[in-house]
């Protein structure tokens, strides 16, 4: 059995190891383990049978954060020639326009640390 315990970095076996998650809370019940988890990257929540869990090397871990900072930075190069501007009712401003919906906005302050270190 898997020695698995509230922060651990794991992933789920039957789901290919597509996530990285930190676990939040295990619960015991009579015919098997529960771990609550929280993802490390992806903002997503879910539950998982300890059994499906493995742990997560250290190494992979940072392999993939410096695969998703790589990404941003490109991100980052890419959009910095948009600005965001007013069109007049004439229609005379010429600025590229990057436009979007907010779908959902919470305080989850693992993110605003992430945002508030790429700003």
């Amino acid at each position: 059995m898997n020695n698995i315990k509230k922060g651990d970095i794991v992933a789920r076996k039957s789901y290919n190891k597509d996530i990285i998650f930190v676990v939040k809370k295990v619960i015991n019940r009579k015919e098997n383990k529960i771990a609550l988890l929280k993802g490390l990257i992806e903002r997503v929540e879910a539950d998982s049978d300890i059994k499906d869990l493995e742990l997560v090397d250290k190494n992979q871990v940072k392999k993939c954060m410096d695969r998703l900072n790589d990404k941003l930075k490109q991100k980052a190069i890419i959009n910095k020639d948009y600005k965001i501007a007013i069109l007049t009712q004439d229609r005379q401003n010429k600025e590229k326009i990057k436009t979007g919906k907010i779908l959902h906005l919470d305080g989850d302050s693992c993110l605003d640390n992430k945002n508030s270190l790429l700003a």
